[in-house]
């Protein structure tokens, strides 16, 4: 066959010889026509060799749990049936939005059809989970045509997605970045390969092809790997060429270097309480899912794992118990999503270390199976959450404050942070992860106006101008402070970084980015220190609802305006003297001075109000943001938040000095009754953490 006019680039003399190791038992007749420079029979033979090979291996792999693909390929509702129709007519869809190719045409891998050009479109749609899903329908049905379909997606895709030049970073190019590249090795091809491999539709040189194609990935993944999750994604991908393409010369030396970059990377992205280092719920996942895919093939394929491995994801898989929110899910912290602990745990039981294997099998089975934990809060020192909770069953209460340290990626403005589930609901919430874009909806995603804390003089947090990562950040304590308690458990957390300036740099570049800033205008250091305390009341008096106080203390020698942000998805506010009245939450604030307001879906002069449904693009809708602004120095603030049903008695008031030093304030309920609150007294009685 003469060579392609594209890709793959490899010609067949440099794949023959400097590619395939032709000393295996079972190539010896491929070396034989390689040798005399007849490449179309080497073809042959080399395909009759794969095929040969799969056959011996393919029930082993299927035997492995199939992982539906991720990210959004289908309409909402559509079966996986319904999609390869949809399919064979060229229409595709990415990150939600569709793009009809014509059912005649060619799918151009490197299309755009997004009104803003919206870049995931087309890396997402090089992920090739439409190829898994059609392989997955074929095993269902044996429909040949679903054959045909991938392998002209293939053809298709290999002659337009030229493999780049080795010097082309991994970040860059529309078909081959990194994380397309890990994604596709380490998820979907393998399954495309070992269902269609002795089909009709995949002929010997397609097959071929795809070998070829898939050495140039491993060439990739292992010459421009980068860091973070990617590199999870990348050398997972690596890894899985190593044990899944034995004919490859490099096999063995790509298969180590996976190993021992994962290795590794678990000391320098897993902080020792168990949360990756980027402190975002949903790439936390991301990164287990990699471990899990690649141990799972490993086990399949008998080549052993380091015991590390599992001992560190372990450690890993607990945080989807310990921040599990009473519906099961967990909250959006960063860039999170707020996925069931269910299902993302249930995989992962075949590799879980014995000691861990109860607590994490209750929470993977919905509390039918395993060990109910034996904590209610609990606390992570060194990615800096604090979880609070009454009980596991689904009618809890529960909160979690942010005290973290920036965090390496996917990062928010939002240290302090607070979150609340009460009333069976997500009720103090925020403005969640959305579509990574350059949206206005995006921006303020990212920024402190999202979130449960303090604006000062209208700007929020600004800790991405000058946030660099150092190695040795994943063995700091994050400097929070705690104590749990059987009435009352609190926690402290303090943010003394920059506000302004810079508040909405590109989402996806970690670090200093200055080409990628809104403006040229720098974070002000105001000189002021906020400090918040969180104490949950979760053992109120008879006839009261557990509930949070929180006293936020400002330091500063000048006078600012601060904006005290409570994002509460409930309905029908109503101003008091006191606070805010909504119906299944109070806030109550205390001092004099303040003004409250209540902003909803304002874009004007900034975005304001807003709660994300989902990342894709116009997936977000209005909420109640409760703003209390008071003009001060130094000052101490205190706020009841306290959740109610209809009917129940609503918190009135807060009494507290204040006084900066002052420690002690009443709440006084509608009903006429009272509840007094010392924080000496509460914190010298409930004991825990205190480390910097």
């Amino acid at each position: 066959m003469p060579e392609t006019e594209n890709g793959p680039l490899l010609t067949d003399e440099t794949f023959f010889h400097s590619c395939l190791d032709l000393d295996r038992p079972d190539m010896s007749e491929v070396r034989h026509f390689a040798e005399n420079h007849d490449y179309g029979q080497a073809r042959r033979a080399l395909a009759a060799s794969l095929r040969s090979g799969l056959a011996a291996r393919r029930e082993r792999f299927l035997a492995i749990p199939y992982e539906e693909p991720e990210n959004v390929y289908k309409y909402p509702g559509e079966t996986d049936e319904e999609a390869c129709e949809r399919l064979q007519k060229h229409v595709l869809i990415s990150v939600g939005v569709p793009c009809d190719f014509g059912a005649a045409g060619e799918i151009n891998w490197k299309a755009n059809p997004t009104y803003n050009q919206y870049r995931e479109w087309t890396w997402q749609l090089n992920r090739h989970h439409e190829w898994k899903m059609l392989a997955h329908e074929y095993n269902r049905t044996k429909k040949e045509a679903y054959a045909y379909q991938a392998a002209e997606f293939f053809r298709s895709w290999v002659r337009q997605a030229v493999r780049p030049e080795l010097s082309v970073s991994g970040y860059d190019t529309e078909c081959w970045r990194t994380i397309e590249c890990g994604i596709r090795m380490g998820a979907n091809w393998p399954y495309v390969l070992f269902t269609f491999f002795d089909t009709e539709a995949f002929t010997d040189d397609l097959l071929v092809e795809w070998y070829q194609s898939v050495w140039e990935h491993g060439q990739r993944l292992y010459r421009n790997r980068t860091h973070g999750n990617w590199l999870i994604m990348e050398m997972n991908g690596l890894a899985q060429i190593g044990i899944l393409y034995p004919q490859f010369k490099q096999r063995e030396e790509w298969l180590q270097s996976a190993f021992a970059a994962l290795e590794e990377e678990l000391g320098h992205q897993i902080y020792p309480d168990g949360f990756q280092y980027e402190l975002s719920t949903g790439y936390h996942d991301v990164v287990i899912n990699n471990y899990e895919r690649l141990i799972l093939v490993a086990r399949a394929f008998d080549v052993p794992i380091p015991e590390r491995m599992t001992e560190r994801l372990t450690t890993a898989c607990e945080i989807d118990v310990k921040l599990m929110m009473p519906d099961g899910c967990l909250p959006d912290i960063n860039d999170g999503r707020r996925e069931e602990s269910r299902k993302l745990l249930e995989p992962k039981l075949s590799f879980i270390r014995e000691e861990k294997a109860e607590t994490i099998l209750w929470a993977a089975s919905g509390g039918t199976r395993g060990t109910r934990p034996d904590y209610l809060s609990a606390a992570l020192p060194y990615s800096g959450f604090f979880i609070m909770r009454n009980g596991w069953e689904s009618g809890s209460v529960w909160g979690l404050l942010d005290a973290a340290p920036f965090g390496r990626g996917h990062q928010h403005e939002d240290k302090l942070n607070l979150l609340i589930y009460a009333q069976g609901k997500y009720l103090l919430t925020e403005g969640g992860n959305y579509a990574y874009d350059d949206s206005e909806m995006r921006r303020y995603c990212l920024s402190s106006r999202a979130h449960n804390t303090v604006l000062v003089d209208q700007k929020g947090q600004n800790r991405r101008a000058a946030y660099v990562w150092e190695d040795s950040d994943i063995e700091k304590l994050s400097g929070m402070k705690w104590g749990i308690g059987d009435s009352c458990d609190w926690a402290e957390g303090c943010y003394d970084g920059a506000y302004g300036g810079m508040e909405y740099w590109n989402w996806g570049k970690p670090g200093k980015n200055e080409e990628n800033a809104k403006d040229d205008v720098p974070p002000r250091e105001t000189g002021v220190r906020h400090t918040r305390s969180v104490y949950f009341i979760k053992k109120a008096p008879e006839g009261l609802n557990p509930f949070f106080l929180v006293v936020d203390r400002l330091e500063s020698q000048n006078t600012h305006t601060y904006d005290f942000l409570w994002h509460v998805d409930s309905e029908n506010p109503v101003i008091t003297e006191a606070g805010v009245d909504l119906e299944e939450m109070a806030v109550c604030v205390s001092g004099n001075g303040k003004t409250m307001e209540i902003i909803r879906g304002r874009e004007e002069p900034e975005w304001q109000g807003y709660a994300a449904t989902g990342t894709e693009q116009g997936m977000y809708r209005e909420i109640n943001c409760i703003v209390a602004h008071v003009e001060s120095d130094t000052i101490r603030m205190v706020t009841v938040l306290y959740p109610h049903g209809a009917g129940e008695v609503t918190a009135c008031r807060v009494y507290g000095g204040e006084n900066i030093e002052d420690g002690d304030m009443e709440v006084a309920f509608s009903d006429g009754r009272t509840y007094s609150f010392q924080e000496a007294v509460m914190r010298n009685n409930h004991k825990g953490g205190e480390v910097s």
